[in-house]
């Protein structure tokens, strides 16, 4: 089963912005097995994975320009920068609150 190429960037945008609210609300959902330790507060983890996310709604942004098709390229624009300056606000607030926490 492939994905068409007019289609992989959609898909992509999609999966990261999945796996953004997963990364955010890991505390919430396991809070057995949380990447967010409560009691250390070290938040680098989160840093890391945000920035892999951050990194890849670049990808699917090249992704999308790439494509032959106007809506899947308007959507990569628009869809993706957004995405990347609201998840690069959270890390910078994140790397912010992991300062402020170091001791």
């Amino acid at each position: 089963m492939s994905i068409p190429k007019e289609i992989k960037p959609i898909v992509l945008t999609v999966i990261l912005l999945a796996a953004a609210f997963v990364v955010f609300f890991a505390n919430w959902l396991f809070p057995q097995n949380s990447i967010f330790p409560s009691r250390t507060g070290d938040l680098t983890i989160p840093l890391w994975l945000f920035l892999a996310i951050d990194m890849g709604f670049i990808v699917a942004l090249v992704l999308g320009v790439r494509t032959k098709k106007p809506s899947v390229v308007w959507f990569s624009i628009i869809a993706n920068s957004i995405f990347f300056v609201l998840l690069s606000g959270v890390m910078f607030l994140l790397a912010i609150a992991n300062g402020i926490s170091e001791p």
